[in-house]
């Protein structure tokens, strides 16, 4: 009985802890996009809703360079926070989720996308699509690229998809207008295509896979599911996760004083 006591008593402690650091973390990723906010109001102009998206993107693009960022939040696997490609910048996948929280300081939603090779199977690069309410339209923040629609709004990651041609007609344009010496003639047109774009790899595990075909039966295209936005960012990631941990450790922490009082009442009705 003082064993399950004690344990409920040390698995609730740890689910205190656990929360505290969970509502840190927490605090710790508002600020950072509350920060991001600031940048925007500083340095962009917010008049040209709802190409908004395109001027953040654009200032994502000029900001530092475009090296895998060798920063970490906590753990090396977490990567690093959007702060800290803001100040040494990052590859696509760095690039991308700076700007899908940029976006998100300002209330527009967004996905990370991630494009496949011809293969199918073999990821090649990262890029953002906004996702508010009906509007959807791609970002690419390390070729400053995004769609404009000649009927008005932009293509987003379906249009692209099934007509392969924009991709192609987009670069061909940009290449005109920038020049090749812009880096949007170095653009790999056969391996960064959006023919197989998905926010998710469903091809990664036999579960996922299935999780896919599953989706299909009810008519849900899973390449248009988009990811879970705490995935992305490592503070929101962490504080996600100790939450869970807390909420494991609580569970725990009721069992065993259940137990603790069934045995004591298992006791007292065997020993007079």
């Amino acid at each position: 009985m003082k064993f399950l006591k004690l344990s409920s008593r040390l698995c609730f402690l740890l689910s205190i802890i656990s929360l505290i650091l969970s509502i840190i973390c927490y605090i710790s990723y508002k600020t950072d996009i509350s920060y991001l906010r600031s940048i925007i109001l500083a340095n962009i102009s917010t008049d040209n809703s709802p190409g908004i998206f395109e001027s953040i993107n654009h200032w994502v693009y000029q900001n530092q360079g475009f090296k895998k960022n060798p920063d970490y939040f906590l753990f090396k696997s977490l990567g690093p926070t959007p702060i800290q490609v803001l100040r040494k910048g990052g590859d696509c996948t760095d690039k991308s989720i700076l700007l899908m929280d940029m976006l998100e300081s300002i209330g527009l939603d967004s996905t990370l996308v991630v494009l496949y090779g011809a293969d199918g199977r073999t990821p090649t690069h990262t890029v953002v699509e906004v996702r508010d309410g009906q509007f959807n339209a791609v970002a690419d923040p390390v070729y400053d690229l995004v769609f404009p629609n000649p009927r008005g709004g932009y293509y987003g990651v379906k249009d692209l998809r099934d007509n392969p041609g924009l991709l192609l007609n987009r670069l061909d344009n940009l290449l005109q207008l920038r020049g090749s010496s812009n880096k949007i003639a170095l653009y790999s047109r056969l391996n960064d295509s959006y023919l197989f774009a998905s926010p998710i790899n469903w091809n990664k595990s036999i579960l996922l896979q299935l999780a896919s075909k599953v989706l299909a039966i009810v008519d849900i295209d899973a390449r248009d599911i988009r990811r879970p936005h705490f995935l992305e960012d490592p503070k929101l990631l962490v504080s996600v996760s100790l939450l869970c941990i807390s909420l494991i450790f609580l569970i725990f922490a009721f069992i065993f004083r259940k137990w603790a009082d069934s045995s004591s009442d298992l006791y007292a009705q065997i020993v007079p």
